[in-house]
């Protein structure tokens, strides 16, 4: 709900996707550049604890945000300040918590809680933004920060009562720094494969997001409760797929599941585009076109971190999803601040052929596998 709404306020202040794209990079680019330190944090210390403190942090920002947006004088630059606030706490709460599901579950069963811990993230993203587009249809967008400030009192109940496997910090995990990490991914290159493929899909999928805004206003003609509808459109997508990935996940076909999942982001994208091009297009369309890029965004991520959970070793785990995590933090910024302002200048339909194309480039490639 908050991100929902923290995209749309920047928009409707500015009539701009490219100050929607500023506050997307403000929540995202801080885990690029502090996933080192973030790493050997949650190699060296107990994940749980770190993982209460950031979430923590978490309801503190989300507080703030709420009375800033009730106060009535928010501008744009204002909300790119509070998404960088709360990306500095993402980059040390993300890796942790990816690295934190191996202490819950056996080796064996990882990759099924990578996909159901993706089942959970994306019915929130289903419900959450619908729920935000209700709320901002009828009331002031800041509501939605201050109901998820509340929210952080279930968040940190549960972590509190959450009883951990208990494995063991490695000893001298850390001790060589991030030259552990290297070494091993000279000896597994297949990590750094999938690392790439998941920023390549970072770098042209997830600009998305930044988009629809536009694509729902301009595009569709629905504002902030079409805006809702489509990102719920993108979580249901993305649920279909983790429940899926549970399912029928195996090692044999991962392979199969990226290259799947490669086409569906690429068609979902081709359909946004079409149906988004006149200013008034079918609601069917556009809902269609977000399923198809929700449901290939998580069989590539998911099926890419699953593989990645479980082929790394425990003592370098917390560095190898920073690893990650900084990837895709990297080139998601990168793809905003590209496909932002060339939507605002060519158009949305233009932007999103643009990564469309990009996509069959990377699909491309993993059809040589």
């Amino acid at each position: 709900m908050q991100t929902t709404a923290l995209a749309w306020l920047a928009f409707q202040l500015t009539g701009q996707s490219s100050w929607s794209a500023a506050v997307a990079v403000g929540m995202i680019l801080p885990t690029a550049l502090l996933a080192p330190v973030a790493g050997l944090l949650a190699d060296r210390m107990s994940k749980k604890q770190l993982i209460l403190w950031t979430q923590s942090a978490f309801a503190m920002q989300a507080t703030g945000l709420a009375c800033y947006g009730l106060w009535g004088h928010a501008t744009p630059m204002g909300l790119v300040l509070f998404a960088w606030l709360g990306g500095v706490v993402q980059a040390v709460d993300l890796p942790t918590r990816l690295s934190f599901l191996k202490e819950l579950t056996s080796l064996e069963d990882l990759p099924n809680a990578v996909a159901l811990n993706s089942v959970q993230f994306n019915l929130a993203r289903a419900l959450g933004p619908a729920l935000a587009g209700w709320i901002m249809s009828i009331a002031d967008p800041a509501l939605c920060f201050a109901i998820n400030a509340f929210s952080y009192l279930a968040v940190l109940g549960c972590l509190a009562s959450i009883r951990v496997r208990g494995e063991p910090i490695a000893k001298g995990a850390g001790d060589r720094g991030n030259m552990e990490l290297l070494t091993a991914l000279k000896r597994q290159p297949t990590l750094a494969g999938l690392i790439a493929l998941a920023a390549g899909v970072a770098l042209f999928g997830w600009p998305l997001l930044s988009l629809l805004p536009q694509v729902a206003s301009v595009g569709l003609g629905w504002q902030a409760e079409g805006h809702g509808w489509l990102l719920s459109a993108l979580g249901a997508g993305a649920m279909i797929s983790a429940l899926a990935i549970a399912a029928w996940g195996q090692p044999d076909n991962l392979w199969w599941r990226l290259r799947l999942g490669l086409l569906l982001l690429a068609m979902g994208e081709l359909v946004l585009a079409w149906v988004a091009r006149a200013g008034d297009g079918p609601l069917t369309g556009g809902l269609a076109g977000s399923t198809l890029a929700g449901m290939g965004l998580i069989l590539v991520l998911a099926s890419a971190q699953g593989a990645v959970q479980q082929q790394v070793e425990d003592a370098i785990r917390g560095r190898m999803m920073a690893l990650w995590t900084m990837g895709l933090s990297t080139a998601s910024p990168i793809g905003s601040v590209l496909f932002g302002p060339l939507a605002d200048w060519a158009g949305h339909s233009a932007a999103l052929l643009v990564m469309a194309i990009g996509v069959l480039g990377l699909l491309s490639t993993c059809l040589k596998r």
